[in-house]
């Protein structure tokens, strides 16, 4: 209520009291002196409570708010930052707000204008310089952020734009990284503003930002003067499509993804699928059977009378595939089959239930929707990897239990075999907890309460609303049910619940019961379960730049709580028969914290040769969580960064390390250096397993950047998992510069290798079942290949160490000079396998997959277009008329949009332009 205080508005806040006091006296009977004074302060506080609220309302519908983004980097950043990019925000009122409801002396609209609102927003990167204006923007926590008017600011004219001009650190360089639902408050009320809400195109599907100026190449898209990043627009596009374009089709009709190791066609009729299949009397039953069933019989072969019949043997004595391929001795026995198909029978013969049910997935994997018969062929096959992973990010952005259903069959139909669900971090708590319900209570939800005692406060747009459809959690039963599911898929679950650092929705879930049971007098209670030590003065700010998102491994009762939550969600797994085997501490980025906590003073002088040796308390913490856990049958698993803190003697005997260095930072080393001490290492690499960055570099495609600007279905499908360093010779850094890999010294013992590989769609970026699908898909495809199959065009590992740039070559040399057009034309059969066979079943199953742009061309005045895979329908509309469909290169007229379709025309690529902005 700051502008009801100040000169006008005192006048006037003195005449509405005078009048409201003095209608009361008139009605009110004579009573005690006291209530004639409070019921009239009631009224009038009520009466101004009315006023603002209906100026919010007004302000958050009305108010027009424009972002721009005006210049990606700059050579010299005010106050002396090293890195830094420079924005606007334009604030227009089209007309003056209006204060009916307050009473016939109304407050002027100037007034109400001037009322102590404030605007929040989310930056990824802090605003840290505002130029001179009527207004100042205030980080307030992570990427939370305040606008506020100045003392000159007189209120909002109607029509006139109030500019805003700021300088922010660091970076942001695609569209979706300026995050929507800003929202204005007053007092304790906040609504969002409308026009900062995103809209769904209805052709495409996909998040517009209407707030948002468009972007351009000249000033919105470079990240350094150094930077040399293609523009991906359609000529670009074009030139990548037609390098990797097949002279003619392959022939697809006995492939499937992933690649087997071993096939042959055989002289045999072909089997008719019309007919179905008859499961014969002695064929095994084992985990999983009737799902590979349910998921054949959605693509139309199903279980008939008199169908082909069907043996399944499960035979422990089955001979197993030789190969060099598998890592794991276990995973021979464990996931092998052999497949054989005629006209008068399929049989599927393996070691185990999995491979059963992997025989059944590449039975699938063969059938196409367009064609009613499989070629007689016989498959010898066995994985790659023994764990190949997906990890989601439920945390920053919740995506719903039917999107998990959804996606586990599909994860199943390629052969991955972990969902690994990171379940809590800084922005939301997503699993129930029996016996600590303020962590969803409290923890999964995010709303305008500056105590934080009801809900977190909002990041990354969330907005404010109760029921946000980017928060939300699992129940037991929920969770329950994903085990289940998952189990019967042959997919093991691994939850991860992020600590030390990025634990904030932890840390304030637990403070709120602090002060609940604190308020009731009951203070053991209070601090059973406590993360905070109030006393703490340290002051760091997280990758993220939250300044209290560190719970505090020096107090018991921090140990207290996790002991606790691992043994629900233990008990969650034992209670429908599914154990759980892996759990993901998390244990990264923590720098900067507990330097002054008296807790971890006094530990740090209590246990001197405890932690003698160690890097960080941070190490400390690891390796006793990793032992706590060993001691409950679990394995400890967490990012390469914070288990490289740990002494590894401490450690247990087996323990699982996700690789997520960069490359192009000489990350190889760590992940070497992990695999060489015995750990099970999952290979995590940002450049081409981060599924929340662009599939191509255009501010349209959505997506994070500080890892690379492109990750497209080509460069998972082409990644050497086994060799990371080679990747010096054909990658790029996120500026597109070459990179030098270094393996001379950091080489792996020989015998020793990577345990498996996991795609990751993390979610600060991905607000909507829909965009995580789109993000997902067809990359995961490509992954799901990779971990599976290594292909013979792969660079080996050599074990005596390289060094690897774009001079060396050695890739190009192998396979007598014919790697790269090996390379090509495996890459074309897995094109077309995925455009005929898999795209057509990710639609029938309702997946909102990836549509590729068209490519563009100007050829002899005419535009030629063209697509990532083959026989994609492409579209272009001229300045005026409907849309019509290519055949062939037509002359260049004024071409209004460009776009390809799904084939029965119900969704749409993002367009795509045939003129290079830039020109």
């Amino acid at each position: 209520m700051k502008g009801l205080t100040k000169g006008k508005g005192k006048i006037k806040w003195q005449r509405i009291k005078t009048a409201l006091v003095s209608g009361i006296m008139a009605v009110l009977p004579l009573g005690p002196v006291l209530s004639i004074f409070i019921m009239p302060s009631v009224q009038a506080a009520n009466a101004v409570q009315e006023a603002n609220h209906v100026a919010l309302n007004q302000l958050a519908d009305k108010l027009q708010l424009s972002y721009q983004l005006t210049a990606s980097y700059l050579e010299t950043c005010p106050a002396k930052e090293t890195l830094c990019y420079r924005s606007a925000i334009e604030l227009t009122l089209p007309t003056q707000l209006s204060s009916d409801k307050l009473s016939s002396d109304k407050l002027s609209s100037e007034e109400l204008n001037h009322g102590d609102w404030q605007i929040y927003f989310s930056q990824l990167s802090p605003v840290y310089f505002v130029d001179a204006g009527d207004f100042n923007i205030e980080h307030i926590n992570g990427d939370l952020h305040k606008i506020t008017p100045k003392a000159s600011f007189k209120g909002f004219v109607a029509n006139q734009v109030y500019r805003i001009e700021f300088y922010s650190k660091g970076s942001q360089i695609t569209r979706s990284e300026f995050m929507p639902n800003f929202f204005v408050a007053m007092g304790d009320k906040a609504q969002v503003i409308k026009s900062t809400q995103t809209r769904r195109d209805p052709e495409t599907g996909l998040a517009e930002q209407d707030y948002l100026a468009p972007f351009n190449a000249e000033k919105q898209f470079l990240l350094a003067k150094n930077d040399a990043t293609p523009f991906a627009d359609g000529q670009y596009l074009a030139e990548q499509y037609q390098a990797l374009a097949a002279d003619k089709a392959p022939d697809i009709s006995g492939k499937l993804i992933p690649t087997p190791l071993h096939s042959k066609r055989l002289d045999s009729a072909p089997l008719s699928l019309a007919k179905g299949y008859r499961l014969k009397a002695d064929a095994a039953d084992f985990k999983g059977r009737q799902s590979a069933f349910d998921y054949l019989a959605s693509l139309g072969f199903a279980a008939k009378d008199k169908g082909t019949p069907l043996l399944l043997q499960l035979d422990t004595q089955a001979p197993k595939v030789a190969s060099t391929e598998a890592h794991d001795s276990e995973m021979k026995t464990s996931e092998a089959y052999r497949l054989t198909i005629t006209a008068e029978q399929i049989s599927i013969r393996a070691g185990s239930e999995a491979g059963l049910f992997y025989g059944l997935q590449s039975l699938a994997g063969l059938i196409s929707l367009s064609d009613d018969q499989l070629v007689a062929i016989e498959i010898q096959d066995q994985p790659r990897y023994a764990f190949r992973g997906l990890h989601i990010d439920l945390a920053r952005n919740f995506h719903s239990l039917d999107f998990i259903k959804r996606i586990i069959p599909q994860l199943a139909a390629y052969k991955i075999n972990k969902l690994h669900l990171h379940l809590a971090d800084d922005e939301g708590w997503r699993l129930a907890i029996p016996g600590l319900p303020e962590l969803t209570d409290v923890g999964a939800k995010r709303c305008f309460d500056l105590t934080e005692q009801t809900c977190l406060l909002p990041q990354l747009g969330s907005g404010i609303a109760d029921v946000n459809p980017v928060d939300g959690y699992l129940t037991v039963a929920q969770y329950q049910e994903i085990l289940q599911l998952a189990d019967a898929h042959h997919i093991e679950v691994i939850p991860s619940l992020d600590m030390p650092g990025h634990s904030r929705a932890a840390i304030k879930s637990m403070e709120a019961r602090y002060h609940h049971y604190l308020a009731k007098g009951d203070k053991a209670k209070a601090e059973e379960f406590l993360l905070t030590e109030f006393t703490d003065k340290t002051q760091y700010s997280s990758i993220q730049y939250y300044h209290d998102n560190t719970l505090n491994v020096c107090l018991p009762s921090t140990y207290h709580f996790i002991d606790t939550v691992i043994d629900e969600v233990k008990k969650m797994h034992q209670a429908v028969g599914i154990p759980l085997v892996h759990y993901h501490i998390g244990a990264d980025e923590t720098a900067g914290a507990w330097v002054d906590s008296p807790a971890c003073i006094a530990m740090k002088k209590q246990k001197a040769d405890e932690l003698a040796g160690l890097h960080s308390l941070n190490g400390y913490f690891i390796e006793r969580v990793a032992n706590m856990l060993a001691d409950k049958g679990i394995i400890a698993a967490g990012w390469n960064d914070g288990m490289g803190e740990v002494r590894p003697e401490n450690m247990p005997a087996q323990v699982q390390s996700n690789a997520w260095s960069l490359i192009s930072d000489n990350g190889h080393q760590i992940a070497h250096k992990q695999v060489n001490l015995g750990w099970k290492v999952v290979l995590s690499t940002p450049e081409v397993t981060y599924f929340d960055f662009p599939y191509v570099s255009h501010p349209d495609e959505r997506g994070n950047h500080w890892a690379a600007r492109a990750i497209d279905s080509f460069k998972v499908f082409s990644f050497m998992p086994d060799n990371l360093p080679a990747h010096a010779e054909r990658w790029h850094n996120s500026l597109n510069q070459p990179f030098v890999s270094d393996d001379s010294h950091s080489q792996l013992k020989p015998g020793h290798s990577f345990y498996g590989l996991q795609g990751h769609l993390w979610s600060e970026m991905v607000q909507s079942d829909e965009q995580a699908e789109y993000m997902l898909f067809p990359r995961m495809v490509a992954l799901a290949e990779r971990a599976w199959h290594k292909a013979p065009w792969e660079l080996a590992y050599d074990y005596q160490g390289k060094i690897y740039s774009q001079q060396t070559q050695h890739f190009a040399r192998q396979l007598n000079g014919q790697a790269e057009q090996v390379l090509k034309q495996d890459w074309q059969t897995f094109a077309a396998v995925y455009a005929n066979k898999v795209q057509p079943k990710l639609a029938k199953a309702g997946v909102f997959y990836r549509i590729a742009p068209p490519g563009i061309r100007v050829e002899h005045q005419q535009l030629v277009l063209n697509s990532l895979y083959p026989n994609a329908e492409l579209e272009y509309q001229l300045d005026s008329g409907p849309w019509q469909s290519y055949r062939q290169a037509f002359k260049l007229n004024d071409v209004k949009h460009i776009r390809a379709r799904v084939k029965d025309g119900t969704r749409y690529s993002r367009p795509s332009t045939w003129q290079n902005p830039r020109e």
